[in-house]
């Protein structure tokens, strides 16, 4: 099999561009690393554009390189398309999954089923990925995102997420509260998480079983809108001199409630 050895390549150049967001949107394809990654990929049924391998991966995964998709590439070629200083020596293309990640409805179709979280303005795409992991792992595996959150295809979304973004369903919504009043409309209570007067602590109220929770930006939080919107406000007991939580491990609490 013949060797991509310049870095000027035209497809290497092409997947170069899939690093950022526009061009990813551009081509409804995005980027991914590693072996454990390819291997879920490959599980999930993703649908492949290119698996780039360096000589060296090609001959430690044979059957990697025996695929249609399979392009051998340097080491030199492979630190061009690569986002990590160290790379592994396996880098992916693939398709968007439109099966899994859509836009939200108000109809019946919008499933929320296994929804638990509701995620405003997360903007960094490791805690987003970390979310969809741990989600996955409490069998939670469809998330709602406003349309500000971070990219779930952004690279770090999809390690964070160890793959668990090749299977949990996303919905993105253009309005954050209408869709809230419309998910309270179909019988679901939906609780802002927020340090409010009158808000439940977790774990200690029955009302709160069964709900969806709303998580907010990483410096900001929620908006008095959104709040509003909300069935009422929980809070995650601690310590009164305790800092906030970070918004992946507030999601780790809140979820392991629903799943206890």
């Amino acid at each position: 099999m013949d060797i991509i050895t310049s870095r000027n390549n035209a497809l290497i150049t092409e997947t170069a561009k899939l690093k950022e967001k526009k061009f990813r949107e551009e081509k409804r394809a995005f980027l991914f690393e590693g072996i454990k990654l390819t291997r879920e990929a490959i599980a999930e049924g993703v649908e492949f554009l290119h698996i780039f391998l360096t000589e060296r991966c090609a001959e430690k995964y044979p059957d990697l390189a025996a695929r249609k998709e399979a392009v051998i590439i340097s080491d030199s070629v492979c630190t061009k398309i690569s986002e990590n200083s160290a790379p592994e020596g396996i880098v992916c293309t693939a398709r968007y999954l439109d099966r899994l990640h859509k836009e939200f409805t108000y109809a019946d179709e919008t499933d929320l089923t296994n929804a638990c979280l509701i995620l405003s303005t997360i903007q960094d795409p490791g805690n987003l990925g970390t979310i969809a992991r741990t989600s996955a792992a409490f069998g939670k595996k469809t998330l709602i995102l406003s349309k500000d959150c971070a990219d779930i295809y952004n690279q770090k979304s999809i390690r964070a997420s160890m793959g668990a973004l090749f299977r949990t369903s996303t919905y993105r919504v253009s309005d954050l509260c209408l869709a809230i009043e419309n998910i309270k409309s179909k019988g679901y209570r939906v609780y802002a998480t927020a340090l409010t007067k009158n808000a439940l602590p977790l774990g200690r109220a029955e009302e709160i079983k069964d709900a969806l929770f709303v998580l907010g930006n990483e410096g900001h939080g929620l908006d008095d809108r959104t709040i509003n919107s909300c069935s009422g406000t929980v809070i995650i007991p601690m310590e009164a001199d305790a800092e906030s939580l970070n918004v992946a491990s507030a999601a780790t609490v809140l979820l392991w409630e629903a799943y206890r």
